[in-house]
């Protein structure tokens, strides 16, 4: 099975279940987004390539609720208007785009199915911007009765799955050292360490950057050893 066959059976079921969706999707507040932020470089509606102008809003009142709270980016305000108004014209295209461009999948293992291991006929799926793999279809279906119990279920398994190998010892954002206070944040299949919530909403801006300087940081140096006692 091919990544094309198994994003579409991720399509699949997201148009048949959206029923469902409908009723468990969190509640969006206007400008904070849900899942990851749009990353795609063009237009979902005219394909175009997006400037320092592109219109970015995240979605509210759609008539398919699993949408709500899904940051997307246009050219123009005429094409915003046309991906609210038909948004089953443009979402499978965007989500495939999404999937196609998303780096490596950060889990080894199905978050509905615990402990089931994700092998090369993985069910891919996109939930607001982010990528999520699946061990078979029924799970897509489990995890769109209740997105947020997954998500954060992901979210908490990225940041397990990372921390012990992050390299960062200062705070992307700030600059400053991350202490016991330290707030995690899991955006674009990454774990960001900022110094404190205020810094949060500054990394979901812009995780790019936030992600780029955690990565480029030198691993944390063990401190010296004591020197022997040349008397000993």
């Amino acid at each position: 099975m091919n990544i094309r066959t198994r994003i579409s059976i991720g399509f699949a079921i997201f148009a048949t279940a959206s029923s469902l969706a409908m009723m468990a999707a969190p509640k969006a507040v206007a400008g904070e987004y849900s899942g990851d932020p749009y990353t795609l470089g063009t237009c979902p509606v005219s394909g175009e390539k997006l400037g320092a102008d592109a219109v970015t809003t995240v979605l509210t009142g759609m008539s398919d609720k699993s949408l709500d709270g899904t940051q997307v980016k246009f050219c123009c305000n005429k094409c915003m208007a046309s991906f609210k108004s038909e948004p089953s014209k443009y979402v499978p295209k965007m989500n495939e785009a999404i999937a196609k461009a998303a780096p490596a999948y950060p889990l080894k293992t199905c978050i509905v199915m615990s402990g089931d291991q994700l092998d090369a006929d993985a069910t891919t799926f996109v939930w607001q911007n982010r990528v999520y793999k699946f061990c078979c279809p029924k799970c897509v279906s489990k995890f769109q009765k209740d997105p947020a119990k997954y998500c954060a279920s992901y979210e908490k398994q990225v940041s397990a799955a990372q921390k012990p190998t992050y390299k960062a010892t200062t705070c992307p954002i700030s600059g400053k050292p991350l202490g016991d206070g330290a707030v995690d944040v899991v955006v674009s299949g990454h774990l960001v360490r900022t110094c404190c919530p205020g810094c949060v909403d500054a990394v979901k801006a812009d995780p790019k950057s936030a992600i780029a300087k955690v990565e480029g940081s030198p691993a944390a140096q063990p401190a010296p050893a004591v020197p022997a006692d040349p008397k000993k």
